[in-house]
């Protein structure tokens, strides 16, 4: 029979052995914990990497759109930080009006013109493949918002038009159906491949009233600023899966 005497001579050994095993077990996840936190870090800095380079990508692809509409004597303005490209109001249309005046007319058809001759490199098409002068991109267009800007000043004397939110939704309508009509071919950019569920027209279009300035203040130029149609390019969110080096492919 085992005496009192010879349990204690153990214990301390099984106390050395419990604390020697806690230890181990705490080293173990405490470099578990380091793995994972290198894991996230790098994945981390490769999405960040991808969001720069996605923006890089935006900014050429605005830079060669309003440089084909400058070439052409069209005024055009870019906000690289929204990712837009921006016509004035007053080559559009008049004050108060959705249906573009002829010198309108002409620059969206110029504009047509600059997203057809453009676009290719940088999106995908219903049929056709991308052209054998591109660079291999890593990012692609998701969408294009073709918006509706007004000013601040009630609409009066237009039955059809009751406020500054028609406007501004009739004009980026127009002026999408116009562009549409001038390149059909327009209609056929998708925001992924041909045959993806997720694919979907590249275009569309909304209204924002005077809710969105770009000019704060109450004077005949600010407002002849806010008046304007915004072009926004917004690129594809990169995807778990992909990787810099990895195309768009039709």
């Amino acid at each position: 029979m085992t005496s009192e005497t010879e349990v204690d001579a153990w214990a301390p050994e099984r106390r050395e052995s419990y604390y020697a095993s806690i230890t181990d077990m705490l080293i173990g996840l405490l470099f578990l914990f380091i793995i994972m936190l290198m894991y996230f870090a790098l994945q981390l800095r490769t999405t960040t990497e991808d969001l720069v380079t996605a923006e890089e990508t935006r900014n050429e692809l605005l830079e060669k759109v309003a440089g084909y509409l400058r070439s052409r004597d069209v005024r055009a303005e870019i906000d690289l930080s929204a990712g837009v490209l921006r016509l004035p109001d007053e080559i559009l249309f008049e004050k108060g009006r959705d249906e573009p005046k002829a010198e309108g007319e002409a620059a969206l058809r110029i504009l047509a013109e600059a997203m057809t001759v453009n676009l290719p490199c940088y999106a995908y098409q219903l049929s056709s493949p991308r052209p054998a002068e591109c660079s291999s991109y890593p990012h692609h267009v998701e969408a294009i918002f073709i918006e509706g800007h007004t000013d601040s000043d009630p609409i009066e004397g237009n039955a059809r038009i009751r406020d500054n939110w028609d406007l501004s939704a009739a004009r980026a309508s127009n002026t999408f159906r116009l562009i549409s009509r001038y390149q059909p071919g327009l209609l056929a950019f998708l925001t992924e491949p041909a045959g993806s569920e997720e694919a979907r027209p590249l275009l569309s279009v909304a209204g924002y009233g005077d809710q969105r300035p770009v000019d704060r203040g109450s004077g005949e130029d600010a407002k002849s600023r806010n008046r304007r149609i915004d072009i926004r390019f917004v690129m594809a969110a990169p995807k778990a899966s992909a990787t810099a080096a990895d195309p768009p492919t039709q």
